[in-house]
């Protein structure tokens, strides 16, 4: 058959030219793919960890601010008691224990550190009932006292510091670092900053206060003029140059503070003046 007479497919031509001539060169292998795909899916995998990894230690970073606000929250809420002029009242405490407050007293502690620590900051004058237990510490300006369960009184004013044993045992510690034990009736006091200690004193004259009856033996006229201010909630104008006379004799608050005034001034040749209304002022008569 001649050429001429030959029928010639144009498709078939086209396959002959496009693969007739060797193989095609791919760009990239069938085991460069399968290695780019397995790449990928592995950095998915990574991500989802990491983003795991993350989302727990966010999560312990918040548990952890949780625990420290809790703490300070623990650490920072306190509840202060005060007993105003005038007054006296009985503070309540968590775990029981009681304190009967004089006039012009205030105590501050932690309730919700309570149940650990048992410490409270005071000042003032109070009668400590205290339940067994852990120990219990008063902290004021001139000194610490610690019990584990006993009754006691603390008279802490300005630079006096006094405690009065009546039950079980009591540690009082002085700003220098000095201890000393009480026993029942035993009593200690703050003097130009060592504690003295006296045996067989008699506890129910610390205490007379919680009955409106009140003791002072050889005591400076500052202080007894001090205590009626706080009794009657009235303002007494002392002349400094009395301060520091002694006064010894006790008086009750059943009775109006100008007969307290007159029942203190007279035997020490000292007058008090009305000046307004509860302020009075005392000097000398002479």
């Amino acid at each position: 058959m001649n050429d001429k007479n030959k029928h010639n497919d144009p498709l078939i031509d086209f396959e002959k030219n496009l693969f007739g001539k060797g193989k095609i060169n791919w760009e990239k292998s069938e085991a460069d793919v399968w290695n780019e795909l397995q790449s990928k899916m592995d950095k998915k995998t990574a991500k989802v960890v990491s983003f795991r990894n993350n989302w727990i230690q966010w999560a312990a970073a918040a548990a952890v601010m949780l625990i420290l606000g809790f703490g300070a929250v623990i650490s920072s809420w306190q509840k202060t008691i005060e007993c105003m002029p005038g007054e006296h009242l009985v503070a309540e405490l968590p775990d029981g224990s009681s304190v009967d407050l004089n006039a012009g007293s205030k105590l501050v502690y932690y309730p919700l550190k309570w149940k650990w620590e048992r410490k409270l900051k005071f000042e003032g004058e109070g009668f400590f009932n205290v339940e067994k237990g852990s120990t219990f510490t008063i902290v004021s300006n001139n000194g610490t006292t610690q019990v584990l369960g006993t009754s006691f009184n603390i008279y802490a004013r300005a630079e006096n510091y006094r405690v009065t044993c009546l039950t079980g045992k009591v540690q009082v510690t002085s700003p220098s670092d000095e201890k000393v034990v009480l026993l029942p009736q035993n009593h200690v006091e703050l003097e130009e900053g060592k504690l003295v200690v006296t045996k067989m004193f008699e506890p129910e004259k610390a205490i007379s206060w919680k009955q409106n009856y009140f003791y002072f033996t050889g005591r400076p006229l500052k202080e007894v003029i001090d205590e009626i201010e706080r009794q009657y909630a009235v303002t007494i104008k002392l002349d400094p140059q009395l301060n520091n006379r002694n006064f010894g004799s006790n008086f009750s608050k059943q009775h109006s503070v100008e007969d307290v005034l007159d029942f203190v001034c007279k035997p020490m040749n000292l007058k008090f003046e009305k000046q307004a209304n509860n302020v009075y002022n005392v000097t000398d008569e002479s």
